[in-house]
């Protein structure tokens, strides 16, 4: 059982359909848009309609402040770049980073969630509109953290916010998926502080290079619950 310090603001989404990737007649569109060669969404291809069942997904990704906490309660290790059981004053309300696919799959199991599968991650962006960004349509600074020196606050862009009231969902941290391509790998979606093409910050782009035993400073993730 978790601490009782462990507080979770879970998001519920009805139940509906989630259309995940992107449609191949959209693809040109797309390539000329950002200036990309089309060959840019192929990993995207082909697009899908996921009927999914009411869940819960969290309003931001999970912070270094709630990862100290379970810590504390000896489940998890301490990212290394912490030097101790607790993150620097000024980090504890960002996302937790340096954590790997299997660190996360117990920090859900421990808090009695699960990490969200692709489709539920995109639904949360979409609802029942085909949005290129969770916000809509249009890219702006004040949407999403991203080409930046490091990870910001969690929720310090409410603009950015999806149909839903989720936040964070493109920028600040990539996040690791329940979606397994292999055993050694996952997906993760988002984008993070780290990216500079916002082609890359759009709700169907995939990152598969996410290696899940691997721990980096972009990488975090947000936590869901089925109903």
């Amino acid at each position: 059982m978790p601490s009782s310090k462990l507080k979770l603001d879970l998001v519920p989404i009805p139940p509906g359909f989630a259309q995940t990737g992107t449609p191949s007649t959209q693809v040109e569109a797309l390539a000329e848009r950002f200036a990309v060669h089309p060959s840019w969404f192929d990993g995207e291809l082909p697009c899908a309609r996921v009927e999914l069942p009411a869940y819960d997904i969290g309003r931001t990704p999970v912070t270094n402040e709630q990862w100290a906490i379970f810590v504390a309660d000896g489940g998890g290790r301490a990212p290394d770049w912490w030097q101790g059981p607790i993150a620097p004053d000024d980090c504890g309300d960002h996302p937790v980073t340096h954590v790997n696919l299997h660190d996360a799959q117990a920090f859900a199991t421990w808090a009695g969630v699960r990490l969200p599968s692709a489709a539920e991650w995109e639904r949360a962006c979409r609802a029942d509109e085909p949005r290129v960004f969770p916000w809509g349509e249009e890219m702006s600074p004040s949407y999403a953290h991203y080409d930046a020196a490091g990870t910001a606050p969690v929720g310090s862009l409410p603009a950015g916010a999806g149909p839903f009231g989720v936040l964070d969902l493109s920028g600040n941290v990539a996040e690791w998926t329940a979606d397994q391509p292999d055993p050694a790998t996952a997906i993760v979606k988002g984008g993070s502080w780290v990216t500079t093409a916002p082609v890359n910050l759009r709700v169907a782009a995939v990152g598969q290079s996410g290696w899940a035993l691997n721990r980096t400073d972009y990488i975090g993730f947000r936590v869901a619950r089925s109903r």
